[in-house]
């Protein structure tokens, strides 16, 4: 009737923020539509739950709102997708949040994108509304409203991050990001961001002797990390330039590299386990609940574990190769059904 998109409006979850942004969205593109929808189910039942919903969608304050929230999510939700990514730049985390909080900064600007899309619709709106919206009423819900909600977002997402400079320091690892072995910087790369996590993570620790005695040990002996260091910087230079995770791996799973860089390779171990890069674990629990359903709770461990490695490592497509070495291996052991 409205000539608009059909869109779903997704249900809002917490343990789903990101449905919010999607939420919102749908709304938004589809007011006119579900303001009259709802007007209409009124008329003809004087249902006093829809004549509550109609009251409350036609506010100004609930308008200008969705159109708030319409700029604002989106760019909280960009960050947080950044981070969940499986091979994140963690020199990249420093940046992203910083130009997330820039931009949250601009929505509280007279001229805000959200603020200039919102007068744009306000011919629609008022066709289909009581509302009246003028450049008076945005200015006074951005003052009591937009600013401290933005100011608490900021002051939330900060307090998040505060050991970010931390977790950048991580980025010496990456072999792509090692200067040119004959270059000026090469000798000093990375010396400063090492002092930085062993500031962080060099603390004491209390320990025991064979026999039971109290002492308290280094989780990182400074010397011999920044000396491990130095000739890690060089092996770094002279492999091919693969990506940060593959070499963090590579520090925790080579039994030479840990026996030679036993400083080196605990640093590694602790970037993996930091929050930032463990999406992929968390994905795996959503994933074990579509595999072992409650119609097949009776799929043995053995078998789940197959089943999850087949849905979370195998690639979207594959080549004719691959496809041919899959039907070799299934055609090795005698099978009800040939391939």
């Amino acid at each position: 009737m409205l000539d608009l998109p059909e869109l779903k409006v997704v249900k809002p979850s917490d343990t789903r923020w990101l449905s919010h942004e999607r939420c919102v969205k749908a709304v938004k593109a589809s007011y006119s539509a579900i303001v009259t929808a709802i007007n209409n189910i009124y008329e003809q039942t004087h249902a006093p739950e829809a004549l509550g919903i109609s009251k409350a969608l036609c506010r100004p304050s609930t308008l200008v709102a969705i159109y708030l929230l319409d700029y604002v999510l989106p760019q909280v939700a960009k960050l947080s997708r950044a981070l969940q990514t499986e091979r994140i730049d963690l020199t990249a985390i420093t940046p992203l949040v910083d130009a997330t909080l820039n931009t949250l900064d601009d929505a509280m600007l007279p001229a805000a994108n959200w603020v200039l899309e919102l007068m744009d619709a306000k011919n629609e709106i008022e066709e289909v509304t009581d509302i009246t919206l003028t450049t008076d009423s945005i200015a006074t819900f951005q003052g009591q409203v937009a600013e401290p909600f933005i100011r608490m977002l900021k002051a939330n997402i900060s307090s998040r991050f505060i050991s970010q400079d931390i977790v950048s320091s991580f980025g010496i690892f990456d072999p792509k990001k090692v200067p040119v072995a004959d270059s000026s910087d090469f000798h000093t790369y990375g010396e400063d961001l090492i002092d930085v996590l062993l500031a962080h993570y060099g603390a004491e620790l209390p320990a025991k002797t064979a026999g039971g005695d109290e002492y308290t040990k280094e989780a990182l002996i400074s010397r011999e990390t920044r000396e491990e260091w130095k000739t890690f910087r060089s092996y770094l230079s002279k492999k091919p330039k693969g990506n940060l995770h593959l070499q963090l791996k590579e520090l925790t799973t080579s039994d030479m590299l840990s026996e030679i860089f036993p400083n080196i390779s605990t640093l590694a171990n602790i970037c993996l386990s930091i929050p930032v890069s463990t999406a992929s674990v968390e994905r795996s629990f959503s994933k074990m609940k579509l595999i072992k359903t409650r119609i097949r709770n009776r799929i043995g461990q053995s078998q789940v574990s197959y089943l999850m490695k087949i849905a979370m490592e195998t690639p979207e497509t594959l080549s004719s190769t691959q496809l041919n070495d899959i039907i070799t291996v299934w055609n090795k052991k005698p099978r009800r059904i040939a391939v």
